[in-house]
């Protein structure tokens, strides 16, 4: 069983599912014999890219096919809950696009499926499986940051325009798994504000506050509406400081040998802040695509019982808190407790 590829069914070929066609059919260990999309078009450019797999637009077909072990979804975020639904159903692994569900009652529901099918469901938070994060949580893991302080994200560019979910939705799923998975707890409040700019309603630019407790906050900034594309990345410790920039060619995290001293300064207890200027470090990080890196960990999940580092466990906690956010965005930035 070991040595067999994993035979794999990617559902949706639009705008991300290419890239996940592309990564799995790369893997020598996996198979992509099924391409679904309702759009001719796109089954088309299906059949001319990927010959090997056969393009559908029939889900069901899919499904019905013993031989395909995991389902693959890149479909609008409404769609997310009843295809990974149908597919547990059958047998079938899931790995399901960011974010898992547009409903946390939905995600929940998910994953207790998984568990009673004994089937692996799986989330693409693409960045967790990125050189530069998994670094990040490494120098998180040995304590080489102190204790953390802040997270301060920018993630803004011009679009992509999208119909059936906001900014927050679309853009903020990248962010909160980083900070989930640096912190290793969800947030105990949140805050969003935000904007919209067109007749959808939809809000296209919006800040995001995240306090986690003991003395760790995070904000978030996403936007349609940048002139500019902006991905870049703080995480501040008591011992050093990390920027990563994702957009730099090379050298796309920088550690810095920097922060502050506080001291008790005089008999009036005022605190005396002091400065420590220390270096800079740039380290070398082998770079590698993201989604090939999560290509290898999903097959070896199934193939070998590795741990995922993108369960569907952590799919339900972004969830949770993007729906807290709506909440405080509707509610005009109210504090909303996370219990």
């Amino acid at each position: 069983m070991a040595d067999e590829p994993v035979f794999v069914a990617v559902v949706g070929f639009g705008y991300w599912g290419p890239n996940l066609v592309r990564n799995f059919a790369r893997n020598p260990r996996a198979r992509v014999t099924w391409i679904c999309d309702l759009d001719p078009g796109r089954r088309r450019a299906a059949e001319r890219d990927f010959p090997q797999a056969r393009a559908s637009a029939s889900v069901d077909d899919m499904l019905r096919d013993a031989q395909v072990e995991l389902v693959v979804i890149a479909t609008p975020i409404s769609t997310h809950f009843d295809l990974a639904r149908r597919a547990l159903e059958a047998g079938k692994h899931v790995l399901v696009e960011k974010p898992l569900t547009a409903e946390v009652a939905q995600a929940e529901a998910l994953v207790d499926l998984a568990r009673r099918v004994d089937r692996r469901l799986f989330v693409d938070h693409t960045y967790l499986f990125t050189p530069e994060v998994r670094y990040l949580r490494d120098l998180v893991a040995r304590g080489d940051l102190g204790q953390l302080l802040y997270f301060d994200g920018v993630r803004i560019n011009l679009g992509l325009f999208q119909t059936d979910h906001d900014v927050v939705w679309d853009l903020a799923p990248h962010d909160l798994s980083i900070l989930l998975a640096l912190a290793g707890r969800p947030p105990r409040s949140v805050v969003c504000v935000g904007s919209s700019h067109t007749a959808s309603g939809l809000t296209d630019v919006a800040m995001l506050h995240l306090d986690f407790g003991d003395q760790l906050t995070a904000n978030v900034h996403v936007n349609w509406l940048s002139p500019v594309k902006v991905r870049h990345v703080i995480v501040a410790g008591t011992r050093r400081m990390v920027l990563y920039n994702d957009l730099e060619a090379t050298e796309k995290v920088r550690l810095y040998d920097r922060g502050i001293e506080v001291t008790d300064a005089d008999a009036q207890r005022r605190a005396a802040v002091g400065y420590r200027l220390g270096d800079v470090l740039i380290p070398h990080i082998p770079a590698r695509e993201a989604l090939a890196v999560e290509v290898e960990e999903v097959v070896a999940c199934l193939r070998d019982g590795a741990t995922p580092t993108s369960p569907g466990e952590l799919g339900v906690e972004v969830v949770r808190v993007l729906e807290a956010l709506g909440r405080s965005l509707e509610r005009r930035g109210e504090r909303i407790d996370l219990d």
